[in-house]
């Protein structure tokens, strides 16, 4: 039995511990482009673990936030005089919104902003947010630019100049481009102090002796982590759940183009597609990657948020080191999606159309998983999506961003050309496939 940790528990082990200090991880090839779904790495290398509090911007005019339509809309200049789109609800929005940060600048370690985005029209270009009227940060370009339908999760690292203590304004903006409407959507954003253990605000919460590693355990029988935080006697009360992250090679859902990343990504504020969370003690989480392939360098982090006050969490260490080891007579590859379609969306009964090729026989195929981002305005449309004429229940989600992951019948896959094929048949929106498309997880035998 190995434990890959970073906590000072005594346990049985048939080799020495794989915890390193966090600046020996960060010379090891983890390669982090995009950490946190897609935020500069600089000041993750400098200050871990730490204390992160969010504030979240709020809608209605008790924020100073007028709400002109149900959806958060950014446009470009040209939009307010379109003889169509300017007569509608969202381009009355003015692209800013204000948060209140209530902390005092003078003490923060950072400060960071995060964005949950969809990605806009295709063509939409220069994406960017200005804050209180002082420096401009532009968006990762993740393909909107060239036409593609996408979504990204942005983490800005600020200067404390930008911010006020007080009400913050947000300012989005972005370029007509070659799009048909210059136009993106942001769903929901913060502004995130980075705080030490002696800040004051910590200190009034009774939180400045808090202390908390991840431990992993491997089980080769089973092809799962059984992770869990170690904690102080006496911390457990003030916690109210954990989210783990894995690093790790696997399919990008967070839209970075990244697919050996920090992988998930927030819907609603709430993490999607993450290893695991518990709200429980021992806050324990299993992590089977049964269907991903074998690699070195995999990395686990938690986040620790708090039940009271709202907001403020605790990003741990890095527990990495760990490997996924080759599996006897088994593999698991991946197979992304090539040709796509730029935009590949389907709406008024127009189809598009991917493929995947695959390599292996099908009756060597153990599992077969599809994985697929999409945004649609039809939820209701529970037969839009077909793999080789076979229908897939793909779940979507009323305007927002559902990433899926389904299980495919063996025997629905061909060596050669796999077709996707996508149908709406309502006139606006449709069904979008947000990058990078669909891709296949194949376990399959090699003897």
């Amino acid at each position: 039995m190995l434990w890959h940790k970073n906590s000072g528990r005594k346990v049985k082990q048939t080799r020495s511990w794989v915890f390193l200090p966090i600046h020996l991880y960060l010379a090891v090839p983890l390669a982090l482009n995009g950490f946190w779904f897609g935020a500069s790495f600089a000041l993750a290398q400098e200050f871990l673990p730490r204390f992160e509090w969010d504030f979240w911007a709020e809608r209605g005019m008790e924020y100073g936030n007028p709400i002109t339509n149900l959806r958060f809309r950014v446009n470009a200049p040209e939009a307010v005089l379109h003889p169509v789109f300017g007569r509608r609800s969202e381009t009355r929005s003015s692209g800013m919104l204000q948060v209140e940060f209530p902390l005092p600048l003078f003490d923060l370690k950072g400060c960071q902003l995060y964005v949950e985005a969809w990605g806009g029209h295709p063509k939409t270009a220069n994406k960017r947010v200005t804050i209180n009227g002082r420096s401009t940060y532009y968006f990762p370009k993740v393909g909107v630019e060239e036409g593609h339908c996408t979504h990204e999760y942005p983490v800005f690292d600020l200067k404390l100049t930008d911010l006020v203590t007080g009400y913050n304004a947000i300012q989005f903006a972005c370029d007509q481009g070659e799009s048909f409407w210059g136009h993106f959507i942001v769903d929901e954003l913060c502004l995130r102090a980075i705080l030490d253990r002696d800040h004051p605000a910590v200190r009034r919460t009774g939180l400045d002796s808090f202390r908390a590693r991840v431990f992993a355990q491997w089980d080769s029988e089973k092809e799962l982590f059984r992770i869990a935080l170690d904690l102080q006697e006496g911390d457990a009360s003030r916690v109210a759940r954990v989210d783990f992250y894995g690093f790790y090679e696997g399919y990008d859902e967070n839209g970075n183009l990244q697919s050996r990343d920090w992988h998930g990504f927030t819907r609603r504020r709430q993490p999607v597609g993450i290893i695991g969370s518990t709200t429980e003690a021992p806050w324990e989480v299993i992590w089977d990657v049964s269907m991903l392939p074998a690699q070195e360098d995999v990395a686990i982090q938690a986040v620790v948020r708090f039940s009271d006050p709202p907001g403020l969490q605790y990003r741990t260490e890095i527990c990495g080191g760990l490997r996924i080891p080759d599996r006897e007579n088994v593999r698991v590859a991946f197979y992304p999606a090539r040709e796509i379609p730029v935009p590949f969306w389907s709406r008024a009964g127009k189809p598009k159309e991917c493929i995947i090729p695959v390599d292996i026989p099908p009756e060597q195929m153990e599992r077969v998983e599809l994985h697929v981002v999409t945004w649609a305005s039809d939820p209701e449309n529970n037969d839009f999506f077909t793999l080789n004429g076979q229908s897939l229940e793909i779940p979507l989600a009323d305007h927002r961003v559902e990433y899926a992951k389904v299980q495919v019948n063996p025997r629905f896959i061909r060596i050669g050309e796999n077709v996707v094929r996508i149908l709406a048949k309502t006139e606006h929106h449709g069904v979008e496939v947000l990058r990078p498309g669909p891709m296949l997880a194949i376990r399959y035998r090699t003897e």
